[in-house]
């Protein structure tokens, strides 16, 4: 019986071993061509945001960001939060964004914006200004507000040397959103 209890830790702490050595070894390689940024291009982000919402529409909180292969954020282009009062009772409501970046806060975000139509433009590098390879990323727009409801697009892309346009599926205050590759 010992034996057999031996055999089975053992096998566990192997399986446990082999999942967190591959987790690690996934996330050191994204899936990418290994080819460098294209030079001079950018992904532009346009986004709408919350203005078919009735009533009185308060400010959403607003967060676009680009994520690897394996859903680990790499770049955060733009996040939008109340400046004066950091509640973070309506932090929490950008739930994606907050369980990777919520202790970035006070570093990326800027003052919230009225409802409408914005764009960002991401320039291939990460949030250390290291120039990524072309490859498989996840476009990321996650908006809440006050009273309101919870919006998340997030669609891949495959960033290489061509240039493309790619119209995003909307949700809830996220009226809109759209992709396009080429120069900058």
């Amino acid at each position: 019986m010992t034996d057999t209890r031996r055999r089975f830790l053992g096998k566990l702490a192997a399986t446990a071993a082999t999942l967190t050595l591959g987790r690690y070894a996934g996330a050191a390689a994204p899936a990418a061509t290994g080819k460098a940024w294209a030079s001079g291009m950018a992904l532009d982000i346009t986004f709408t945001v919350a203005t078919k919402a009735g009533g009185y529409i308060k400010r959403p909180f607003v967060a676009v960001y680009i994520e690897d292969a394996q859903g680990t954020t790499v770049r955060n282009l733009t996040v939008w939060l109340k400046q004066g009062r950091l509640n973070p009772r309506w932090l929490a409501e950008l739930r994606r964004w907050t369980r990777q970046n919520g202790d970035l806060v006070e570093t990326v975000s800027s003052a919230t914006r009225n409802p409408g139509t914005y764009a960002v433009s991401w320039d291939g590098k990460d949030d250390k200004g290291k120039l990524l390879p072309q490859g498989e990323y996840y476009v990321v727009v996650e908006s809440a507000r006050e009273h309101g409801p919870y919006s998340l697009v997030r669609e891949k892309v495959t960033v290489g040397a061509a240039a493309f346009k790619k119209a995003f599926t909307a949700d809830n205050d996220i009226e809109a959103a759209s992709v396009s590759f080429g120069k900058a």
